[in-house]
């Protein structure tokens, strides 16, 4: 439970720097939209020392964190809110197409920083440009760390769109004791984060030991919107992860009810649980999974499609084999002889393959390697199509 904090409350929030003997603040002001938690233990945002753990399990060191918001608080609903930010975007690729602007290699201190924005052209959106490519690039957290820093000491503040940049980041590259730092400035600062921001944390914080507050995230994305079935599928991945089967069914079965369709590799850690947990439900459920790609005509990948046939083959009791075959005209399984189901497409359905084939593979960048847009425009006038 939160409570709201007087607009001029300072609170401290540290980011830490890559020399952990010298630890810079990024002080930021809370506004009325912000909140804390009742117990100043059950975040270590508020303490004077904070330890965090990554994956590997090593421990990393901060301080107390302070923290300044800006005179204009986020907000996700504000009027035209969403046609700014695409505004922004837009604007962002074209000054980085523009400036053809590189990270750095290596962390730069506040003077080199401050003499690389000075050959930028447009020096107004030099961080987020900055974070934006070192994002593609997917630059050493560390760089991040020191565009951070100085953007904390000439402003004193680090806005909302650059955390979840740096957040995007750290995401990227699973380093999880800095996504719970700025998971908790996040919560502190900003009463209410965009959607984009919950499905990062919900990715984020998935695959550690604080994956059930991807549940909270997901019900915070629930108030606005439906969640998107990459917000399901990690949360899945997280309860799975944890041998949280029933918790896992349930998701799954409310993004079917949803009319969303699970992704591939969703499906995959629901039969890669079963190869180690033996459970007459997650049995029932596996069976089901494959009853549901049948009747969808969704097919498969490689990497699914080995999950499935080593789900098979270890299941106690049963003798089941996997091959991998090629399909045969005569429509039956070379292996078992069986006959295989054809694929009944409706007229509707066939127009829209038809047309995402002409567009993808034949005008668009997809085009087969060894086959050249010449030839493959030959073959227009016999679809139908000039």
């Amino acid at each position: 439970m939160f409570w709201p904090v007087p607009r001029c409350q300072q609170l401290f929030a540290v980011l830490r720097l890559l020399n952990r003997k010298h630890v810079k603040c990024f002080p930021f002001t809370t506004t009325s939209q912000s909140a804390i938690p009742m117990d100043p233990k059950a975040t270590h945002m508020l303490s004077t020392e904070t330890k965090s753990k990554g994956r590997d399990g090593e421990e990393k060191e901060g301080r107390a964190r302070g923290d300044t918001s800006s005179p204009h608080p986020f907000s996700l609903f504000s009027a035209g809110a969403a046609k700014r930010r695409s505004k922004n975007q837009e604007e962002l690729l074209m000054i980085s197409k523009k400036n053809g602007i590189c990270p750095p290699e290596k962390p730069l201190c506040v003077a080199e920083w401050e003499e690389l924005k000075g050959e930028f052209k447009g020096s107004s959106k030099f961080e987020d440009v900055m974070l934006e490519q070192m994002i593609n690039c997917n630059s050493s957290i560390d760089v991040a760390k020191s565009l951070l820093s100085m953007v904390a000491m000439r402003k004193g503040d680090i806005s909302y769109n650059l955390l979840v940049k740096y957040l995007a980041l750290c995401v990227r590259q699973e380093q999880m004791a800095e996504v719970y730092d700025v998971y908790d400035i996040m919560k502190v600062r900003f009463k209410t984060l965009e959607t984009g921001a919950y499905s990062l944390l919900i990715k984020g914080l998935s695959g550690s030991n604080r994956w059930r507050e991807t549940l909270l995230l997901l019900q915070e994305i629930k108030k606005v919107m439906t969640p998107s079935k990459g917000n399901y599928g990690d949360c899945i991945k997280g309860a799975l992860n944890n041998q949280e089967i029933n918790l896992a069914c349930e998701l799954y079965h409310e993004m079917l009810a949803k009319d969303l369709i699970p992704n591939l590799d969703t499906l995959q850690v629901f039969f890669d649980t079963g190869k180690c947990v033996k459970d007459d439900q997650l049995k029932s459920e596996l069976l089901g999974i494959l009853l549901y790609l049948r009747e969808n005509q969704l097919y498969p990948g490689e990497a699914l499609m080995q999950s499935i046939k080593l789900w098979f083959e270890s299941i106690p009791g049963e003798k089941w084999e996997g091959h991998l075959t090629a399909i045969k005209n005569s429509g039956k399984c070379p292996v078992c002889n069986q006959n295989l189901e054809a694929i009944h497409l409706s007229q509707e359905e066939y127009n829209a393959l038809k047309e995402k084939i002409i567009k993808d593979v034949i005008q668009g960048t997809d085009t087969f390697r060894k086959t050249s847009p010449q030839v493959g425009f030959k073959g227009l006038p016999l679809t139908g199509e000039s």
